[in-house]
Parts: C-alpha cells; sequence; structure tokens
C-alpha cells in the first residue's frame, strides 16, 4: 500500500515517516540545511508476515505545491497531518482539497506535536480537522493524536496502517502498463534507472515498453522494489526500472514521463472531462481560462473551454475541454489537478471522460450526449450508452486506448453488447445491432426511389445517395454501407453513380443517337480526352448544345466530368484512379509528384494537373506541398477497373431494360 503525507509546512510530516519507518525522507543537501521537504521524499515499513507499506513525504511549502502534487496521484492512503500547536493551516485546506479533487477516499489524521501542548489543546485540534474533512472524499477518516519525538499514539497509528495495508485490494493488472515517472538518474554500470508508480498493468523484468514523451523503445533490464531486487512489479507499487534502448539516457526522461505498454495510444493534447472548480474560488471558471494541468507526475500549461460557453461557478461541475500546450498521457477515469497560472493557487479538478477529444463539434448535441455516456462506470455500461448516439460508430481502437484496454477486451465487451463491427473508410467502427442493416435498406429505398423519379439516369452519385441517411448516421457509416451493398451484389457501381442491379436507364432517341457518337471518342480506353470544345468541332454539333448534353450523361452516370471542359468514361477514370494508387503505393510515405504521375500515365502536363486536383476534391488522394498520397482505395470510389466494357447499347425509351 502506497501512502503518502500532507500538510502545511513544518507540521511534522518528515519526522512523522521517519518514525513510522526509521527512514529520513530529506534526501537533498538544502533540504537538510534548510530543515523543510522541497521535493518528494520515500520511506518503507515492512510488515510482519508480509508485505510492505510504502510511504511518499511530500513538501508542505505553497512554493512547492507542484512536487506535491506529483507525488499523491498514485496512493492508496493519505495521511492529513496537523500540528497541535498551529492547527489546521492554509495548505491544510489546499492539500486537502487536492487530495478530494484526486478521489483519495482512504485515510486518516494525524495531529502531531501533541507533546507540546495539553490535553484540551489537541483535542481541540482534532475535532477542527476532523471538522475540515466534512463534505470531502475523507470525510469520517479516524484522528490520531501523536508525538513523533516521544513515541505517544505511534503505536496506534502503525497498527491502524498495517492494517489498512492488509486490507487493501491491489489494483490488480487490467490494461496495460501505465508507470508515472517522478525521477531519473544514471547508475554507473546500469544504465538510466526511472523510479515511480505503477498506475495500471504490471511490468516485468524483459518486457518491451514505450517511453510516451519521445516514442522510444526501452527494455526492461531491472526491477527493485522497496530496496529489493523484484521480477515483477503490479499496479500500487513504487519501484525503480532500469531502463535500456537506443537512443535513452537520462536527459531523455524527466518528472511526469510515462513508461507504458507497447498497444498504449498515443499522448493526446485535448481532453474532455468533467470540471470541478472548489467553491472556494471567488470567480468561476470561463472560456479560455488559462491553467497549469497538473496530470500523474506531469504538468503542463493549458486552458479549458467550455462547451455549452457559459461559466462553471465556484462548487460546481461542468463539461470542459482541456487543451496543453503539450500532450498528455491520460486515460479515461484519471484526475487533473488544476492550479491557476501563478502556480500559487488551486483552482479545481477534473476527471477525464475522453482523452481524444474532437478538435471540432464540441458543441453539437451529438458530441454532449456521447461524453454524457462516456461518463458512465463500467466499460459495457459505457459502450452500451455510447453507441446508438454516436452517428458514426464507436472507434474501437479508440475507444481501447482511452481505456487503458486491449483490443481484444474491447471486442469481447462489443460481442456482449451485440455490437456489429463494421470497416469504414475511416476504419473499424462498432454500432448497434441491426442499425447497419437498417441502413443498408434505407440506401436501397432511396435508389429504389431516384430511379422512379430520373429513370433515365444511371442512379445517383455516392456522395448525393449518402446525404440523407447521413443525417441520422455520419457519411463514413453511409459510405461503409454502400460499398457492403457493392460487394453482395445488391447495388451495382457505376464509375462515381449507384444503382439497383435490374436497372438501366432508358434515353430518348436523340439522346441514344448523339450519345452513340460521343462514345466512339470518350471510350474506356480514352484517357486522353478531347476538350469540350474540340469534341463539339470533331462531331460537328454546336458547343452549347453538346456542353448541355454532356452535362445530362454526366448526370446519368454514362460520364465523369473531371475538369470544366473535360469528360472521361468512367472506366477510365478508374483506370487514371489505378495508376495513381499504383503509384502511391510504390512511392510508399514519400508521396509522388505530378511529374512523376505525368510520366507513368502519358497524359501531358496539363491534363495531369486537372485529374490530380479533380482526385483531390473526391478524397482520392490527399496533397501536401507538391506531393500526394492515395487515401482511400480507388475502386471504393469509382469502381474496379474493368477488363472488357460493357458492350450491350443502352435502351431507348419504350425498349425493355435486360
Amino acid at each position: 500500500m502506497l501512502i503518502a503525507t500532507a500538510g502545511h509546512v513544518d507540521h511534522g510530516k518528515t519526522l512523522l515517516v521517519h518514525a513510522l519507518t526509521g527512514v529520513d525522507t530529506d534526501r537533498l543537501p538544502e533540504e537538510k540545511q534548510r530543515g523543510l521537504t522541497i521535493d518528494l521524499g520515500f520511506a518503507y515499513l515492512p510488515v510482519d508476515g508480509g508485505g510492505v507499506l510504502g510511504f511518499v513525504d511530500v513538501p508542505g511549502h505553497e512554493r512547492f505545491i507542484r512536487n506535491m502534487i506529483a507525488g499523491v496521484p498514485a496512493i492508496d492512503f493519505a495521511l492529513l497531518v496537523v500540528a497541535a500547536d498551529d492547527g489546521p493551516m492554509p495548505q491544510t485546506a489546499e492539500h486537502l482539497a487536492i487530495l478530494d479533487l484526486l478521489g483519495v477516499c482512504r485515510g486518516a489524521v494525524v495531529v502531531t506535536k501533541i507533546d507540546r501542548v495539553d490535553a484540551a489543546r489537541a483535542g481541540a485540534v482534532s475535532a477542527a480537522a476532523a471538522d475540515l474533512l466534512a463534505g470531502t472524499t475523507l470525510a469520517g477518516a479516524p484522528v490520531f493524536p501523536v508525538s513523533a519525538l516521544t513515541g505517544a499514539g505511534m503505536d496506534a497509528l502503525r497498527a491502524h496502517l498495517v492494517a489498512a495495508g492488509r486490507e487493501d485490494g491491489h489494483r490488480g493488472e487490467t490494461g496495460g502498463l501505465r508507470f508515472a515517472v517522478d525521477r531519473s538518474f544514471s547508475v554507473h554500470g546500469a544504465g538510466l534507472v526511472v523510479t515511480g508508480a505503477v498506475y495500471a498493468g504490471a511490468v516485468r523484468v524483459g518486457d518491451r515498453a514505450r517511453l510516451a514523451g519521445r516514442d522510444l523503445e526501452v527494455r526492461v533490464r531491472g526491477l527493485e522494489s522497496a530496496g529489493h531486487a523484484v521480477d515483477e512489479a503490479r499496479a500500487g507499487m513504487r519501484c525503480a526500472v532500469n531502463l535500456a534502448g537506443r537512443g535513452v539516457d537520462v536527459r531523455s526522461v524527466a518528472r511526469g514521463e510515462w513508461l507504458l505498454g507497447p498497444d498504449a495510444g498515443p499522448p493526446s493534447d485535448r481532453v474532455d472531462v468533467c470540471l470541478k472548480v472548489l467553491a472556494t474560488e471567488a470567480r468561476p471558471v470561463k472560456q479560455w481560462t488559462p491553467v497549469h494541468v497538473h496530470h500523474g507526475a506531469a504538468f503542463v500549461t493549458g486552458r479549458v473551454t467550455l462547451p455549452a460557453g457559459e461559466p462553471v461557478a465556484p462548487g460546481a461541475e461542468g463539461l470542459a475541454q482541456i487543451v496543453t500546450d503539450r500532450p498528455l498521457c491520460a486515460v479515461h477515469g484519471d484526475r487533473i489537478v488544476l492550479r491557476d497560472t501563478t502556480g500559487r493557487r488551486t483552482l479545481g479538478g477534473a476527471v477525464v471522460i475522453d482523452p481524444y477529444a474532437p478538435r471540432r463539434a464540441r458543441r453539437r448535441a451529438e458530441r454532449l450526449a456521447l461524453l454524457q455516456a462516456l461518463r458512465a462506470h463500467g466499460v459495457r455500461k459505457a459502450l452500451e450508452g455510447a453507441l446508438p448516439v454516436a452517428s458514426e460508430g464507436i472507434d474501437p481502437e479508440r475507444f481501447a486506448w482511452s481505456r487503458n484496454l486491449s483490443r481484444d477486451a474491447v471486442a469481447s465487451v462489443a460481442a456482449d453488447c451485440g455490437a456489429l463491427e463494421v470497416v469504414t473508410p475511416g476504419g473499424p467502427r462498432l454500432v448497434p445491432p441491426g442499425v447497419y442493416d437498417a441502413l443498408k435498406s434505407r440506401l436501397l429505398a432511396s435508389l429504389a426511389a431516384h430511379h422512379e423519379a430520373e429513370p433515365e439516369t444511371v442512379g445517383p452519385a455516392e456522395e448525393a445517395l449518402i446525404r440523407d441517411p447521413a443525417r441520422v448516421h455520419g457519411p463514413a457509416l453511409a459510405r461503409a454501407a454502400c460499398a457492403a451493398l457493392v460487394r453482395e451484389g445488391a447495388a451495382v457501381r457505376e464509375g462515381t453513380c449507384l444503382r439497383l442491379p435490374d436497372h438501366r436507364p432508358r434515353l430518348s432517341e436523340a439522346d441514344a443517337a448523339l450519345w452513340r457518337r460521343v462514345a466512339a471518342h470518350l471510350t474506356p480506353a480514352t484517357t486522353k480526352p478531347l476538350t469540350s470544345g474540340d469534341l463539339a468541332r470533331e462531331l460537328n454539333v454546336e458547343l452549347v448544345a453538346l456542353k448541355v448534353f454532356l452535362e445530362r450523361s454526366a448526370k446519368r452516370g454514362q460520364l465523369i466530368r473531371v475538369a470544366r471542359n473535360r469528360y472521361f468514361h468512367p472506366h477510365a477514370v478508374a483506370r487514371l484512379a489505378r495508376a495513381a494508387e499504383d503509384l502511391s503505393a510504390a512511392r510508399q510515405e514519400a508521396g509522388f509528384d505530378a511529374r512523376s504521375y505525368r510520366d507513368a500515365t502519358g497524359i501531358g502536363r496539363n491534363l495531369t494537373i486537372e485529374v490530380l486536383e479533380y482526385f483531390d476534391t473526391m478524397g482520392l488522394t490527399r496533397r501536401t506541398g507538391e506531393t500526394r498520397r492515395v487515401i482511400r482505395e480507388s475502386a471504393a470510389i469509382f469502381g474496379a477497373v474493368a477488363d472488357t466494357p460493357r458492350r450491350d447499347p443502352l435502351p431507348r425509351e419504350g425498349q425493355r431494360a435486360g
């Protein structure tokens, strides 16, 4: 069990720990000289019958609150120390508020220095300290009057701590490793050593792990806990970890760093939280309030943004997003302490709801409903509540990261909820049972209605088709449903359009005749088509009339307008898209430029620019500077490249569609 002291400066915390353990936790020369704790100190008390009580002695002076907060979040038990001669003081109240914000609910009050006062004074201070706990997570905690010098009351306190330690249930090994670093140093012959607390999971000798701040892979060479070499350290334990790895040294690791399991999610600089403002604050927390953010042993600066825009009053709670200047390694349920920009006053705290908060749409009703669902206790309850209100479904990998769970664990919970995993252009998504089938049925009904209303067209463009379902379901989920319908044969992709399998567009006699002439020039193999002006001259057709016909043909799905005066057969566009896909795969992360695409296709510079800009618009490619990468399968947008084009002529009005 990890125990932390808390309380006002010079109230006897360090002497108390020394009396309990025999260890002087003031290790720094400046601490010896000034007689006060500046940084975290650590001590251990072996317990008869096995087990160890670990003590974290934190600074009491207001200038070192930052160091105090770094030592408290991982603890299991708190000792709020109050000197009998002084009674409760300002830092007593602030330390208690921090313990409350961090959710520390097991602890005791220790009234020290009773050798300096009479029994009446000791009793009055004990009563005042007990009253101070009212309304906090430590309300009702026992009070122990002691003297570390004479030993009075120490046996009772020690017995209580030992009993609490035996009752202490370890947090277990649920989830991946999360180890908060509070010190790092180099040991001759061993190399880098970091000390800290295991927040979750376990760390074992020989494990591979990741230093999140610099994304460095490391190997655990050795472990030590309570002064002894161990093979494993579990959640709730303090330990020293000897690390090895390329580029890893004492300069690369500082307090606030996290040692994580290999499957942990990336850090994030936007965190959605439930914010609580201390009742002692004079003013509410307003939009974009600058704050000091304390998470684990880490300290960063940031700002508070409020989705509803309304200030959070003193003593009140509300949804908020914390935007930090450096990323945090937070997960759902983590506690955060917020202090003002001077670092002299604690404003409040927060509980993390979603560590991967979006930059946009923070105020939408859907997002607010999703946050309320994710606040639920328990993974299954949270997932069951989130699924019905997430229009794009739930990203299972991100959900796993946010809860420090394995992907398999989330898959198991999703299966228990009856959720279906759907592959979308943005990756897999979890959706409620029946929702995906209902979405596909709605899309098929929309196709049938379009064919009824516009029988002369091939069908609606995919973007137009998903626009209506996307009002209930997000476009990524609707696109996935369209792709599934095509795979299942329930719909057919014609270029950028979709149609039912038994539908064929019906043309007028005039359009059918002109189409035959146009189709001779705009074939599936024509990747360098004539401009509309050149085509009008070639066919001896008035340009204005031809443009109207070409637009009508594009609406029918027979052609695709790539540029203002360029129309292609859909199969030709699919071939050009496949060429971009192949080039992007060959160049991988480097991407490809316009010149390399021009050389690969032979379509010329000007046409290359038009084609690539069209692909950017359609979401096939993403441009960065002068290079592009394919970000979506070409077949999902333009259909597969046909080996042989369809040769049957389009039926005219009055003819039966095949």
